[in-house]
Formats: structure tokens, sequence, C-alpha cells
């Protein structure tokens, strides 16, 4: 149901540290659009953002604070809902990370710390080129806010990014990787992008068979699938609320299909939004690769296993991949975008 360690190359594996988050209050807020891809430096949040929302399958309201980190700390998650010290309450959002697949994708430390439904906040943090953050949160779980990533999005629009002085690294895939169980199959191809295709395949005719593909070289996943809402049949809603699961999923956050039919008063948003939430599932997975992923993933009736599976098989061997320095782009391009559309009021 959608309801939604391996040794890594990483510069910048150690725990993140209280000294990493950055205070960039003073600084100009600019918009995401000019960092997706292969933008030359790191990025962070100009400034912290704090939000409420509803855990999926707790019910119970999540207060999240988004914060500046400085370069080369990654994407890390705190609770702050536990007494242990900060570093034993910290997790790093990689796949070695990664803990549970089955309803969601979740990370634990190994203090046994846990945080679950990253994809969506993880998928905004990629499709809008965030390279460094520390998520703070009450919960064992991120809200499940609309179940979708366009919150996340408006929220880091809102707030605007900052260019840090460090070098943006790229994981370049060199060869085609591919896995599969079954008949599910998810490989990462080389390519000169960062390209996503999903294909789903459902007995049920409210789903059905069906596509979507997507490039974020160029901020394509706002408007494309960050509001793609995650989705669920009513007979498993009902089993998941018999075992205390999912008690925070109603028809404003998860689209809902019964006999065949949508539930949601209002439709859905996009024709093939099944295979959109699927591809922004992708793009939020394969971010806890650590890097941003120069290759074409394809996902082919896959979801959060597949998804870890794939990244385990990549790092499994250094021939697969190389780290790269993103590439310089012209200046004068540079001033031209900053001056035309990235100054956030």
């Amino acid at each position: 149901m959608n309801l939604n360690k391996n040794n890594i190359e990483i510069e910048n594996e150690e725990n993140f540290q209280k000294s990493d988050v950055v205070d960039n209050s003073s600084v100009n807020a600019l918009h995401p659009s000019l960092f997706v891809g292969n933008n030359y430096w790191q990025t962070t949040l100009s400034s912290p953002i704090n939000f409420n929302g509803v855990g999926l399958h707790s019910g119970k309201e999540v207060h999240i604070s988004i914060k500046p980190a400085k370069e080369n700390s990654g994407i890390c998650f705190l609770r702050t809902d536990l007494e242990d010290d900060e570093d034993k309450r910290v997790i790093r959002a990689i796949y070695s990370m990664v803990s549970d697949t089955s309803l969601c994708t979740a990370i634990q430390n190994e203090f046994g710390v846990k945080v679950s439904t990253i994809e969506h906040i993880m998928a905004a943090f990629n499709g809008a080129g965030i390279d460094n953050a520390l998520v703070e949160l009450d919960s064992p779980e991120v809200p499940i806010m609309d179940g979708s990533s366009l919150p996340f999005i408006n929220l880091i629009e809102d707030t605007g990014i900052k260019q840090l002085s460090s070098k943006r690294k790229i994981l370049k895939i060199l060869k085609k990787i591919e896995v599969k169980e079954g008949n599910k199959i998810c490989s990462l191809s080389p390519s000169d992008g960062f390209d996503f295709i999903a294909e789903i395949d459902f007995e049920s005719p409210a789903v059905g068979k069906q596509s979507a593909s997507l490039s974020i070289d160029n901020y394509e996943f706002k408007e494309f699938a960050a509001n793609a809402r995650t989705f669920g049949f009513m007979k498993d809603v009902e089993y998941m609320k018999s075992l205390g699961l999912g008690l925070g999923g109603n028809l404003e956050n998860c689209i809902i299909i019964d006999n065949d039919k949508i539930m949601n008063p209002d439709g859905l948003r996009h024709e093939n939004e099944f295979s959109r939430h699927k591809l922004l599932d992708a793009v939020g997975d394969m971010y806890t690769a650590g890097y941003k992923i120069q290759g074409s993933y394809l996902g082919i009736r896959s979801g959060h296993y597949m998804n870890n599976l794939l990244l385990k098989e990549v790092f499994s061997s250094s021939s697969n991949y190389k780290i790269i320095d993103s590439l310089e782009p012209l200046a004068e391009n540079i001033e031209m975008s900053i001056s035309s559309e990235s100054l956030v009021s």
C-alpha cells in the first residue's frame, strides 16, 4: 500500500553537529530555480522554517523546524522529543540508514532513533536544490501535510535559499545498474541529466497502467510532480486503522480508492496523479544517495524497497559511479538569472 551499512564514499557522512546549524538571517534569499540540477555551489535555507502538521500513522500533531546547515553536512533529522544526548538523536538521511520501506521510507541510527515518512520532504529538498538542512521534529514521523511535497516546496520558496562556498558534488552513474524482484524493476543508467521515469500497473481500473517522466534539471519538479498525493485502497486503510496505523490519513491528505472509484470529492489533480506520486517518491528516495544523481532512473512497479535496493547495488562497486564536481555555470548566466527571478521578498 502506498500510503504513504554499506560503506559510502561521501565527504560528509560524519554525525551532524550542533555547530553545523548556521544563522543566515541577514543574507539575501534566492529562488530555488537557481539551484536545481547541475548547479556549481552547495546550498542551504536562508532562514529557519517552523510549522506544524499531522503524522499519517499516529494522527498526532507534529512540530517541525527546518534549519539552515553548513556545507557538507547533508540532510539530517533530529528528534527533539527525546532526552538522549544530541549526537544520539540525529539521523543522517542516507540509504544505509534506511530501516523500513514497508509503508514509507524510514531511517534509523545506531542508537535506535527512528524517523519515518521522509520521502516527501526529501523529494522537496532534491527538487528545490537544497544540499544541506537540519530537520528538527518532536515525533517519529514527518507530518503528511496534504500527502504531497508541494507544502514543503512552498515553504522553501517562501524562506529562500542561500548559496554556500563549497562545490556541489554529483553522483555520476557510469553504467546501467538494475535490480529486479518478480515483475518489479528499478534501474539507473548513464545520462547527461537528472531524469526520472515511473511506470505503474494496478488491477484496479481507477488506477490501471500509467507512467510519468520528469527531469529535475530546470525546477520542473514543482509544476509536474510536487503536488501529486499519496494513495491507498479503502480496504487497506481500514485494516491499517485496526492495527492503530494510518490514524492521521483522510481525504485531505490521501487519494482513497474504494470499489474502483476515487472517493475524494475533488477527484484527481492530474489524470496520472498515481504515477506522478510514484515519481515523487523516487525523487525523494534517490536523494538518500547523499548526492544529486546524474543519471536516468526507471522504476517499473517499483516502490521504496526497490529504490533502496537499487542504491545499495549502486554503492556495492566503485565501478558503478563516480563522484564529480558540479559544472561551473557561466558568470553572466548567473547574474542574469539573479537579476530577473531570484530574489524572494
